[in-house]
């Protein structure tokens, strides 16, 4: 989760909704850090989540869901919970689109294409029948984890650049990179691909602000 100063410096004075792609601790340990939102700047913020995830965080986020054995005046954050399925759905007037990928081997994860931005953050393979749902994709910010090769539940660069040929976005940034992945060489390297064949990749960074048509 991003800190509250970070969102005053970019001008953001509301979060419209926060969309959960999957119930590993490293994509919903931050709903605590809502609570300095939620007490401080507007009164409660929806949360948008698949059953599946929504069960995992019964179990590991109990006293944001059922507030009933809260002591009074004790601070915790005020979230709105909606169930999603692998439809899209609406947020104030945006259409969400699930992008429905494995995270290892029988684990569903959830990427979200909103107009045309597809977001895939922890990806081990895509479905067949994700690919329609991926067409005419103007930014893909998708998983890279290692330089190598890829892991039990994430793309290595080599099969994240598989996935962009095939997908063919007019722009791609991957994201989720571990410390084995030199910047400034992959970078190097990256570079190269565009120009030998003509595919726009870089890898993110921290503070990158990348404007989007919705």
């Amino acid at each position: 989760m991003v800190s509250r100063l970070w969102f005053f410096c970019v001008r953001i004075r509301t979060i419209d909704a926060v969309i959960i792609t999957h119930s590993h601790a490293d994509a919903i340990g931050g709903m605590d850090d809502l609570r300095d939102w939620t007490n401080n700047v507007q009164p409660s913020i929806p949360i948008y989540v698949a059953s599946r995830d929504f069960e995992v965080m019964k179990k590991t986020h109990y006293y944001l869901i059922d507030k009933s054995d809260i002591i009074p005046g004790a601070a915790v954050s005020e979230l709105q919970f909606n169930i999603i399925k692998e439809d899209p759905f609406i947020v104030h007037d945006l259409k969400v689109i699930p992008l429905p990928v494995w995270h290892g081997s029988g684990y569903r994860s959830l990427g979200f294409r909103f107009g045309n931005t597809c977001y895939i953050s922890d990806v081990s393979d895509i479905p067949e029948e994700t690919y329609p749902l991926l067409q005419d994709c103007e930014l893909l910010i998708m998983d890279a984890l290692r330089p190598d090769r890829s892991s039990a539940t994430h793309f290595g660069l080599p099969r994240a650049l598989e996935e962009v040929r095939k997908i063919k976005p007019k722009r791609t940034l991957f994201t989720g990179m571990m410390h084995l992945m030199d910047h400034e060489v992959v970078t190097e390297r990256l570079l190269k691909l565009r120009e030998t064949e003509g595919i726009d990749v870089q890898l993110s960074y921290d503070g990158l602000r990348v404007p989007v048509s919705l």
